[in-house]
């Protein structure tokens, strides 16, 4: 997994959120229960840490 500069914009004062702009094939690694939402398109996957390690097992998470 390559990381590169992505396309975000901040919104709010006290209650801050941020939206992202993903190009093709990019992902977004965020804190567990943070989602809001998502448009038509997009494609969510749950896993464990951020994804550097696939191979790795459960066990290896812990």
């Amino acid at each position: 997994m390559q990381a590169h500069e992505i396309d975000y914009h901040i919104y709010g004062e006290e209650m801050q959120y941020v939206e992202i702009e993903l190009d093709p094939q990019e992902v977004v690694v965020a804190e567990a229960g943070s989602f809001m939402m998502m448009e038509n398109g997009i494609k969510m996957q749950t896993i464990f840490g951020d994804g550097s390690q696939q191979s790795d097992g459960i066990f290896g998470k812990l």
